[in-house]
């Protein structure tokens, strides 16, 4: 038979609670004052809990993705700005409401994003842009 929880304990869930959805409330970035050393943070973009934060690397460039459909014989090939590359086994692609996107689906299609290879040269993790996004990013480079 189970106890009832005490309400210490209550308290105790309650409060991690909510301290783990403190992150998904706030975006904030941190700058340096170079003359001072001090670190001083910021609130730059206040989102709704639990809301999903897309973050995309940098240094991840920018191609059109085709994924060819897998057969029974062949496994399934990403093609980027039509260099043939693996897949690996880990692969994740994010929409553009960062939500995981099942590869199989987007076989066939023709999709505009950044990218990510593994060690082995293998598409490990794809997120699919915007036409917005597009622009800005031709803008930038």
């Amino acid at each position: 038979m189970l106890k009832p929880l005490s309400r210490s304990s209550h308290i105790a869930c309650a409060a991690l609670l909510l301290l783990s959805a403190v992150p998904a409330m706030a975006q904030t970035a941190q700058t340096t004052a170079q003359s001072t050393g001090q670190v001083t943070t910021q609130v730059t973009n206040l989102t709704v809990a639990g809301a999903p934060v897309r973050v995309i690397p940098a240094d991840a460039p920018m191609a059109r993705l085709e994924l060819a459909r897998p057969t029974a014989t062949d496994p399934l090939q990403a093609k980027l700005d039509g260099k043939a590359h693996g897949v690996a086994p880990g692969l994740r692609i994010f929409s553009a409401d960062t939500v995981l996107v099942n590869p199989n689906a987007a076989a066939g299609k023709t999709l505009n994003v950044r990218y990510k290879l593994d060690l082995y040269g293998q598409l490990l993790t794809a997120w699919v842009l915007t036409d917005a996004e597009v622009k800005a990013w031709k803008a930038a480079h």
